[in-house]
């Protein structure tokens, strides 16, 4: 809560005349039943999964997290630590990093009580978290200019304890294909 606290201090969370804004950019506020859709679409026909993932990816990338970064100017390691917070904030799930080389922008994360792994918990074989991803990468490649993308290979959804991600440039992914990619990212 620290986080929204600071939001608040500095009047950059707000709400009213149907309204809901964080720094400046609007968000929505609402049940989780409304990802349901896309993320049923992506369970039913699997490859339509790396779809919403890329378009969410694209999407974030050059809108919300563009006008962020260029309105607050935060530098890359702080800019993902905030989008850390913010995912946090949001009820995406209670998100760590837990690995990450700067050096070569590859990591490991880990989320706990997400939404989507935990609605379709027991209902699917595969990873559900696709919009979450497409938000991850979109932020990624915007905090470190470079394309970047997340593979979840282990999900709640499918029995696990947690989320568990590793994030690495496109390029990175496109040379060493990993079993079930085609799934989770359109390459």
């Amino acid at each position: 809560m620290e986080f929204l606290q600071k939001l608040l201090m500095m009047r950059q969370f707000q709400m009213g005349k149907g309204r809901t804004t964080i720094l400046g950019q609007r968000v929505l506020l609402g049940p989780v039943e409304i990802l349901v859709p896309a993320t049923q679409l992506a369970i039913d026909q699997p490859l339509e999964g790396a779809k919403i993932y890329e378009k969410v990816r694209t999407t974030f990338n050059e809108g919300w997290s563009e006008a962020v970064r260029k309105m607050y100017g935060i530098k890359s390691q702080d800019y993902f630590k905030f989008l850390i917070d913010m995912s946090n904030l949001g009820g995406w799930g209670d998100g760590k990093l837990i690995e990450f080389e700067p050096a070569t922008l590859e990591g490991k994360f880990i989320n706990y009580n997400t939404a989507m792994a935990e609605y379709f918990k027991g209902k699917t074989s595969r990873p559900v978290d696709h919009i979450w991803r497409g938000l991850a990468a979109g932020g990624l490649t915007k905090a470190f200019k470079t394309e970047i993308d997340w593979f979840e290979t282990k999900c709640i959804a499918c029995g696990e304890d947690r989320c568990e991600y590793i994030f690495k440039p496109r390029k990175k992914f496109e040379e060493n294909r990993i079993k079930e990619i085609e799934y989770q990212i359109p390459i």
